[in-house]
């Protein structure tokens, strides 16, 4: 209570106990020197009996480090004469109140405007909420959106379908496949959905937006009497991009198929462990055999030609990539005579076999060799040097032949080629888009460790953990399948690979912390482990030119692999007591930046450091799965950006991996 000089009179225990440092004879104005102007002129307005009684939000100056909100409540206190004495003044923290406000919006601007189209949907089919995505995947308003069902937007869903959908759905807890939602125009956008059924307590207040929705279509459906709201949490994806890439991919092999089966000869492809990777159909029809039977056979296991034996197996001895040799086959219990042309592709380790029918023409020339004899020694010799340049002729032919079939498989391996670097742009984008997702999710764990119940449950209803998971793996699966493609047919064609992307100067650190904060969940304790300590050293870099998201790939993959190292390190009988992860930054003489990620974990062996940026070689460093992300790393850093890339590993001091790259000025 103060007078109407806002002098103290009174003060609550409370007030004193929070506040006795500071004495009780202060005035609000005293002890909180920066109130805003509006707090005196309604203070004002109180004592002069134009304000009965006030409210006023404010925020206190930071005291070690932390800041307050506050809230003033505010009323006159009269004499028993009724004049206006002074004023009584209330203080109410509202600190946590005002991070759950602002976690409650940052959260809804975060399912509004998620990449992915996200519906809540009821048992019964209808729509509680739709986030931005949603209303433009589909074309509709939210209000619009919101009065329809599930079958409305979904065909592939009719009402006779939906209950045993749901049952299925319910039974395993979330379920992810393929679909199709009808736009309002009436196209139909193909999908992938991932679907989760959650129970959820509707604790939140009554206009509270979609969960208020979720109630009201609860109190209408037919488990309205049950305490808790069942509910399918629908994701959305477009693949119309993957579909089409898909189908140019299926379309470009389909050619090559119809070209290979349309050359008039043998051809067969055959790995360096001579056995057969594939045969054309003119192959498999010359033999009997169904050309799947051939895939994994061992050469010579029809036993028909000895000669094409000998040849292949010389010709993966030798370091020659081309190689051309006549040979004779068993066709059908008869013998045939072949001129086989072998190019070797996959860096070696596969090689093309096409053989073409020339019996006719060594019958033909046999027949006249012998009807020659018997004519006399001129005859016989213009005859001889005839045949001669039959023969040179039919070899140049056949050669001719060959290269223009050569050049036409290189062309269609070229358009086999375009959609998967398509893809493969796609991927990189799509990669950093998630990225900067979830780095923005754990940058808000991060400073809000402990959330309230409220978004806690929102993020387990949402599947947060999952997607995390899943969306990285599902990209690197798509990744791996578009790198076999391109290995195919790389060696049938002969040409320098454009990259789309340009490189740029980027700030290193930035791509560091971002990295970074992607991992972030991974260095804290769990699952009865400690805490992984991260200390960062950063030098004064330049801006470099780089790939930005080829470089933070290189950076993700380091530092996930040093964190599989010192988890697995704190397991087992030997458990690491500190892992430490350091990650540093300098600058070289000679324009170089340097880039250092290293860990704490077991020291690898010379051997191990020389062979780990092998692709597909089990990883020696965590015990589990392959070195395929650091083989990956090695190719962005070494072949993308030409700089260099080293694994040190110095017994006691763990595992180092570090970067060069060059500092080019603009």
């Amino acid at each position: 209570m103060v007078d109407r000089q806002m002098r103290c009179v009174a003060v609550s225990r409370r007030w004193r106990d929070k506040y006795r440092a500071i004495g009780d004879d202060l005035s609000p104005g005293d002890r909180f020197p920066n109130l805003p102007e509006r707090w005196y002129r309604n203070a004002a307005a109180s004592l002069a009996g134009e304000l009965d009684r006030w409210e006023l939000e404010t925020c206190l100056p930071p005291e070690n480090g932390t800041v307050e909100w506050v809230k003033w409540t505010v009323q006159a206190w009269k004499t028993d004469s009724g004049i206006i004495a002074g004023l009584i003044v209330q203080v109410d923290t509202i600190t946590e109140w005002k991070l759950f406000e602002n976690a409650l919006q940052l959260t809804q601007l975060a399912m509004d405007r998620a990449g992915d189209a996200v519906l809540w949907i009821t048992l019964e089919g209808r729509l509680c909420y739709a986030n931005d995505t949603a209303c433009h995947l589909l074309g509709y308003s939210r209000p619009e959106l919101l009065r329809l069902t599930i079958h409305d937007i979904d065909p592939d869903l009719p009402p006779a379908m939906w209950s045993s959908h749901c049952e299925e759905i319910r039974h395993r807890g979330s379920l992810t496949f393929e679909s199709c939602h009808r736009h309002k125009l009436g196209t139909i956008v193909p999908v992938e959905v991932n679907v989760n059924y959650l129970e959820v307590d509707p604790i939140a207040p009554e206009d509270a937006g979609p969960v208020s929705r979720l109630r009201e279509a609860h109190r209408q459906s037919r488990s309205s009497d049950s305490p808790r709201l069942p509910l399918l949490c629908w994701f959305a994806r477009n693949i119309s991009d993957r579909k089409a890439a898909s189908s140019a991919i299926t379309e470009s092999r389909d050619q090559l198929e119809a070209v290979l089966n349309a050359v008039p000869g043998l051809v067969s492809w055959i790995g360096s462990d001579r056995r057969y990777l594939g045969v054309n159909q003119h192959l498999a029809n010359a033999y009997g055999v169904p050309a799947h039977q051939f895939i994994g056979r061992e050469v010579g296991f029809l036993q028909t030609s000895p000669e094409f034996n000998q040849f292949v197996y010389a010709f993966f001895d030798k370091a020659d990539w081309t190689d051309s040799r006549e040979i004779i086959a068993d066709v059908k219990g008869e013998p045939r005579t072949y001129l086989i042309v072998a190019q070797k592709y996959l860096r070696g380790a596969a090689a093309v076999f096409v053989g073409l029918d020339i019996t006719e023409r060594r019958n033909m020339e046999i027949a006249l060799r012998e009807s020659e004899e018997h004519l006399d020694r001129r005859r016989a010799e213009l005859e001889t040097a005839l045949v001669q340049l039959r023969r040179t002729q039919t070899q140049l032919v056949q050669t001719e032949k060959m290269s223009s079939l050569g050049q036409l498989v290189a062309g269609i391996a070229h358009e086999i080629n375009n959609p998967v670097n398509f893809i493969f742009g796609n991927l990189t984008h799509a990669r950093n888009y998630i990225e900067d997702l979830v780095g923005v999710m754990e940058l808000y764990a991060e400073y809000y460790p402990e959330p309230i119940s409220e978004i806690e449950e929102e993020l387990e209803e949402m599947g947060y953990e999952f997607m995390k998971k899943d969306l990285p793996k599902m990209l690197e699966s798509m990744k791996v399948g578009a790198e076999r493609i391109r290995d195919v047919v790389r060696s049938l064609r002969s040409f320098t690979r454009v990259d789309e992307g340009r490189m740029k100067p980027v700030d290193i650190h930035d791509g560091l912390e971002s990295t970074i904060l992607i991992v972030q969940n991974r260095l804290q304790a769990k699952g009865g482990r400690s805490s992984i300590e991260l200390v960062k050293d950063y030098a004064d870099l330049p801006r470099v030119d780089c790939y930005p998201g080829q470089l933070n790939q290189v950076f993700m993959n380091l530092l996930t692999h040093a964190i599989d190292r010192l988890e697995t390190a704190m397991t087992g009988e030997n458990r690491l007591e500190n892992p430490t992860l350091r990650v540093r930054t300098q600058l070289l003489e000679g324009d170089r930046a340097m880039i250092s990620i290293a860990d704490n974990g077991p020291s690898l062996s010379p051997e191990d450091c020389r062979r780990v940026f092998e692709p597909l070689l089990e990883a020696p460093t965590t015990g589990q799965g392959t070195s395929l992300g650091l083989s990956i790393a090695h190719h962005l850093i070494v072949e993308k950006h030409g700089g260099q890339i080293a694994c040190i590993s110095d017994p006691p001091e763990g595992v180092e991996f570090q970067i060069h790259l060059p500092i080019v000025d603009n």
